[in-house]
């Protein structure tokens, strides 16, 4: 292994994958996290779900939570225990079904095409359960000796006296004063804070005199755009005799934890009920713009749904379940949530960074939580991490080399740039969304015409309904809505003007 200490500032998801990674190659690992209680056994328990403390530091703590089918099989490599901790747990692990429609219409789910194999894993659980299993697993000295955990405040870097390309020590906050850390690598996993932008600002790095086509400077190389999203997530503790007595109309539903999903297919909003871990309900509602109302309460949910566009009616028993949680309402922990911009700091077009530096997860992008990616990015972050670190050490054996940082974020742009890029295309078709200096919001209208005429397709057609569930799952690639009979598809539909809603409204 690499000497030295992997210095990891962060202990939220990202920093837990982080560490896990490094733990296979660094000879030692140190989280160093800022949010006291996550070290006490509540921030380790197995009912995650239960806690009685929240993340301060985490706004969508608790909100709505999705892990895609990509994640929980990437994570089954990492711990090969973790189907065992979510029994402990109560973590349901299913066939992953989010029972998804657009306007009231279910997408197709093409069985036959998983006829032998079954539907794809994934685990259905909270933020707060997912957060606190992870620590739990990564904390596990047994199976992790080399990881170490405490809780402080990293405030800054420093450069090597005697090689300014690289870091040594990372600067930490105590009770007492300051203590500063020997680090072999620098991993900034400090979330939407970016904090790791501002130790290189303060340390004079990211700047030249001259700079190459493609690249910028380091205050160049974030940007941002305004979706103006807004979220409403009521969480509801049920009693088994009360779950027993949901008006769930066929028997599918009490197999999967999803229960209704509904895209409104002229943008309106998102609305979500599902069954979460433990003995918990959440409906949620989320739109973007200020032109509706946050619901806070079921009532204003009720109206809320209501006006959503629905070509196939909203089922009336969706509403008898909304009137039955009036009677467990004094259990709802209510998160109404307004959702600074999404933002991408685009190391890999930086220069003159440290080369043992690196930044993952939320530290590097954020993306709209609506399409339910952000811990399958930190996964891939990771897994360029891994890529990256185990490349050196074929190298370069127990030095990380010169060009280690460069390497890393040009692997993280290939893994992690497309979410990028599609959820902009998409959050572009929105007219309340504020896009990026120098775009406008017609940018990608045609590509994201064809994708809603895909969604349309995939409501009957099982090669378009593949392409959606996979892309649902983080398990489509780049190329897949693009299959020469999808197009075919779409542009002979198109001739002949026949469109989804004409058919079958």
């Amino acid at each position: 292994k690499i000497p030295g200490t992997a210095l990891i500032c962060g202990g939220s998801i990202a920093g837990l994958l982080a560490a896990r990674v490094c733990h296979a190659h660094f000879e030692r690992v140190l989280i160093v996290e800022a949010e006291a209680w996550v070290a006490s056994e509540e921030g380790r328990k197995t009912d995650g779900w239960d806690q009685r403390l929240k993340r301060s530091r985490v706004v969508q703590y608790n909100s709505l939570h999705a892990c895609q089918s990509f994640l929980y099989q990437g994570l089954e490599n990492l711990f090969p225990n973790i189907e065992e901790e979510c029994r402990r747990s109560n973590i349901p692990v299913l066939p992953s079904n989010p029972r998804l429609n657009l306007s009231g219409i279910l997408f197709r789910i093409p069985w036959s095409a998983f006829k032998y194999v079954g539907l794809p894993k994934t685990m259905y659980v909270g933020r707060p359960g997912f957060e606190t299993l992870l620590r739990r697993l990564v904390l596990n000295r047994d199976a992790y000796p080399n990881i170490e955990f405490i809780t402080r405040t990293v405030t800054d870097v420093r450069p090597d006296p005697a090689d300014h390309s690289r870091l040594n020590k990372v600067v930490v906050r105590t009770d007492s004063g300051v203590q500063e850390f020997e680090a072999a690598l620098v991993a900034d996993c400090t979330g939407p804070a970016c904090a790791g932008l501002e130790w290189l600002e303060r340390n004079g790095y990211g700047y030249a005199t001259a700079y190459p086509a493609g690249k910028l400077p380091l205050n160049e190389l974030k940007i941002s755009f305004d979706q103006k999203l807004r979220c409403s997530s009521m969480l509801f503790r049920i009693s088994p005799a009360f779950h027993d007595q949901l008006p769930f109309p066929t028997a599918d539903l009490w197999d999967t934890r999803p229960i209704y999903t509904f895209i409104d297919a002229k943008g309106h909003g998102l609305f979500v009920l599902t069954r979460p871990e433990g003995n918990q309900l959440m409906a949620f509602a989320g739109h973007h713009g200020t032109a509706r109302e946050q619901p806070k309460n079921l009532a204003e949910l009720r109206t809320y749904v209501r006006g959503l566009f629905a070509v196939k009616p909203i089922p009336e028993w969706v509403f008898e379940l909304l009137d039955m949680l009036k009677e467990v309402q004094d259990s709802a922990v209510v998160s109404l949530l307004k959702l600074a911009p999404t933002s991408y700091i685009r190391y890999h077009k930086g220069l003159n960074l440290p080369s043992n530096y690196v930044a993952l997860g939320d530290s590097v992008m954020t993306l709209n939580p609506l399409f339910s990616e952000g811990c399958t990015k930190a996964f891939r972050c990771a897994l360029s991490l891994h890529n990256v670190l185990r490349a050196a050490q074929e190298t370069s054996g127990k030095t990380l080399p010169s060009d280690f940082s460069t390497k890393f974020f040009a692997e993280q742009f290939d893994k992690t740039d497309l979410a990028w890029q599609n959820t902009r295309l998409m959050d572009y078709g929105v007219p309340t969304t504020e896009p990026l200096p120098h775009e406008k919001l017609s940018s990608g209208a045609y590509l994201r015409r064809y994708l809603k005429q895909l969604q349309h397709l995939a409501l009957i057609d099982d090669h378009a309904g593949l392409v959606i569930y996979n892309s649902s799952m983080g398990l489509a690639s780049s190329i897949d809505a693009f299959h020469p009979y999808i197009v075919a598809k779409i542009l002979l539909r198109a001739c002949l003007g026949r469109y989804y809603w004409s058919e079958w409204r």
